[in-house]
C-alpha cells in the first residue's frame, strides 16, 4: 500500500502554489485539454464535493462565480457553500445559491474508502451518478461536466450515459493522477 503522507510532487507543488489538494492539477490539466469554464470565466459553477477548496479555489481564480457542496465547507473565500451532502442536497437549493443560470458543475467526489475495489467502486459511481442527475437538472443548454470515475464494472455504462447527456465527451486520466489509483475522469460538454 503506498504512503500517500509522504509529499509527491503534485502535492508540494498544489502547497507551493496555495492550494489545499494536488487535485487542482487534475482540473487544471481538464480545462488545458478539453475546456469546461465559460468563455472569458464568465458564469456560475457548481462544485459537488468541494472540501477542502482546491478546486473551487481555481474555479473562482478563472472568474466563475462558485457554489460548493460538501460535508464541510472549504476555508476559502468567494465562494458560497451549502453545508449537506451532495446526495440529498436538491436541484432547487443549487440554483437559489447561484442566483442564476449554471453553466458547469464539476465533482471530484470520492467515498471513504474501505480498500475494498468492488465496494468503492459502487460507492464512488453512486457519487458520480449523482453528479450527472443535478447537472441534468441545474445546467443551462450548453452546459459543461467534470466527474470523477472511479474504474471497475459499473464504469462504461456510466461513460456512455455521459456521452448520451453531452454533445462533446472526453475521458481523461490526468498526469496529476497517482500512479495506483484507478481513477479517471469525464468531461463533457454541450448539454443537450
Amino acid at each position: 500500500m503506498p504512503n500517500y503522507k509522504i509529499l509527491d510532487h503534485w502535492a508540494r507543488k498544489a502547497k507551493e502554489e496555495g492550494y489545499a489538494a494536488r487535485s487542482v492539477f487534475k482540473l487544471d490539466e481538464i480545462h488545458k485539454r478539453f475546456p469546461v469554464v465559460p468563455r472569458g470565466g464568465k458564469g456560475i459553477g457548481v462544485d459537488l464535493g468541494c472540501f477542502p477548496g482546491s478546486w473551487s479555489k481555481w474555479l473562482i481564480q478563472q472568474g466563475v462565480r462558485v457554489v460548493g457542496v460538501d460535508l464541510k465547507a472549504p476555508e476559502l473565500t468567494g465562494g458560497t457553500w451549502i453545508v449537506a451532502s451532495a446526495l440529498e442536497v436538491t436541484a432547487e437549493q443549487l440554483i437559489e445559491a447561484a442566483g442564476g443560470p449554471i453553466d458547469l458543475l464539476v465533482s471530484d467526489m470520492a467515498p471513504n474508502t474501505t480498500g475494498n475495489k468492488f465496494t468503492d467502486h459502487v460507492r464512488q459511481i453512486e457519487l458520480a451518478t449523482r453528479a450527472l442527475d443535478l447537472a441534468k437538472q441545474v445546467l443551462t443548454p450548453g452546459g459543461a461536466f467534470v466527474a470523477k470515475v472511479f474504474d471497475g464494472g459499473d464504469a462504461p455504462a456510466y461513460v456512455k450515459a455521459v456521452q448520451a447527456t453531452f454533445r462533446e465527451f472526453k475521458r481523461i486520466k490526468p498526469d496529476a493522477t497517482r500512479d495506483s489509483s484507478v481513477e479517471f475522469f469525464v468531461a463533457g460538454r454541450g448539454l443537450r
